[in-house]
């Protein structure tokens, strides 16, 4: 099979170049698969120089990497679109393709190359924009997050620096961040604005964003006071998290009719914001007369007052799973609460007693940091125990034979077991299924016989 043509290597080099990195493993390994020739040769040789490249840029640009894709929370944060980064790599290693193997290396010998390249790659960004950053890409941006990239390059060795010590600076306990300090002395040095951008970019690395607040209130002695943080550079990192604990609560809903998944999306935002606000409450001295804090008050106060509407009807759909009704006894006059077996079981209001149940068991640490976690657990034991005890008196009746439809009141049962076990009391539920499991059985033999 003749070779590849001059015209074919660039066309498929240029391809290859656009191939998202799973894409890109995917042909290496499939292209050994399709058979010999010296073109398939040719474009597995094209492929793995992509990979070499690609692995290189990764660490010469490591600290900035998550700068060039979204937050996965949504929290507002300092991003640029991913195309750059090829561009940024092909302008930063021209004239230094001799030096580029020593990135293959795992010594200090990388970082000098590293950071060589990343001071290449802001030297041509402001010499040739166009090149880099087209006008017709992000145009209603493009000038000032220009700006914000070159700068963050021109941060790039004491980035790599301060993402290695991250871990150790976001550990809980231990106050002496000299360390930090000093790297954020280091970058003021470079640009006015350094301080700020060098942690904009250790937020970039977070999954967590909440966990931002440890590293701006460790920036000085005095940033964890609410009162000076809101009048100095960092606020807008604090502002942020505050921001998003809001946007969070007052979106959050809870829809019974979602099942599992709707149960999932409003507790882990509500988990979310609670984290945030712990975080904040450990990491801030706060100042009742400060902006965040009065922002934070009306926050709690409402969802905190959305939580016990929710909690009201998750108690009231839990329990009327296991409904009663007032029966004579002995054909006199007195007469008690029993078990209902007359009223249907309605397939959809079953599904909806179970997520209520979930949610109300799911809220446990939503509940503790909104200041209503007693009443919760109230609930929850409470409607525990009445539904167990419903289930007991409800399997006496099915085997002494006192229910009018013996199939509907089993799957009646089983339906509240199966809120018990939402509720996560598993003892209780796993009691009721074992003795369901032979209730009945008895008369079903007397009926046999």
């Amino acid at each position: 099979m003749a070779a590849l043509s001059t015209a074919h290597r660039a066309a498929l080099t240029a391809l290859v170049d656009q191939c998202p990195d799973a894409v890109l493993t995917r042909l290496v390994r499939v292209v050994p698969q399709m058979g010999g020739g010296e073109r398939a040769g040719e474009l597995m040789a094209i492929l793995e120089e992509a990979m070499r490249n690609r692995r290189r840029r990764a660490v010469a640009f490591s600290p900035l990497l998550p700068l060039f894709q979204p937050r996965e929370d949504g929290v507002e944060g300092l991003t640029f679109p991913r195309v750059l980064l090829g561009r940024l790599w092909s302008a930063g290693v021209q004239g230094q393709e001799a030096h580029l193997p020593l990135l293959d290396e795992r010594d200090g010998s990388a970082d000098r190359v590293a950071d060589r390249l990343c001071r290449a790659a802001a030297g041509a960004l402001r010499d040739r924009p166009e090149q880099i950053w087209p006008t017709g890409l992000t145009p209603e941006t493009r000038e000032r997050d220009l700006a914000e990239l070159a700068g963050c390059l021109d941060l790039a060795p004491l980035a790599r620096q301060a993402a290695r010590q991250l871990p150790d600076w976001l550990k809980a306990g231990g106050d002496d961040r000299t360390d930090l300090r000093l790297l954020l002395k280091d970058a003021a040095a470079v640009a006015p604005d350094g301080a700020t951008r060098l942690i904009e970019i250790l937020f970039a690395h977070l999954a967590e964003a909440p966990a931002i607040l440890r590293i701006v209130t460790r920036s000085s002695a005095a940033a964890a006071r609410e009162e000076f943080l809101e009048g100095s550079e960092l606020a807008d990192f604090v502002a942020r998290i505050v921001r998003a604990v809001r946007v969070r609560t007052e979106g959050a809903v809870f829809d019974p009719d979602g099942g599992e998944e709707a149960v999932a999306a409003t507790v882990d935002g509500l988990r979310w914001a609670a984290d945030a606000l712990t975080q904040i409450d450990i990491s801030l001295e706060t100042d009742p007369a400060g902006d965040w804090s009065r922002e934070i008050g009306v926050v709690r106060r409402g969802l905190t007052a959305r939580l016990g509407v929710w909690m009201r009807d998750a108690d009231r759909a839990v329990r009327a799973a296991a409904p009663r009704a007032r029966v004579r006894l002995g054909g006199g006059r007195n007469s008690r609460q029993a078990p209902d077996f007359e009223t249907p079981l309605d397939p959809a209001a079953a599904r909806r007693a179970v997520a209520h149940a979930a949610f109300l068991s799911a809220l446990r640490g939503p509940a503790a940091t909104f200041g209503c976690e007693g009443d919760r657990k109230s609930s929850l034991e409470a409607a525990t125990s009445e539904l167990s005890d419903w289930a007991d008196e409800a399997i006496h009746a099915v085997n002494a034979g006192d229910v009018p439809d013996e199939d509907a009141a089993l799957a009646r049962i089983a339906h509240v077991a199966d809120v018990l076990a939402a509720l996560e009391a598993a003892d209780a539920a796993r009691t009721v299924r074992r003795r369901l499991a032979v209730a009945g059985a008895h008369q079903a033999e007397a009926r046999s016989a």
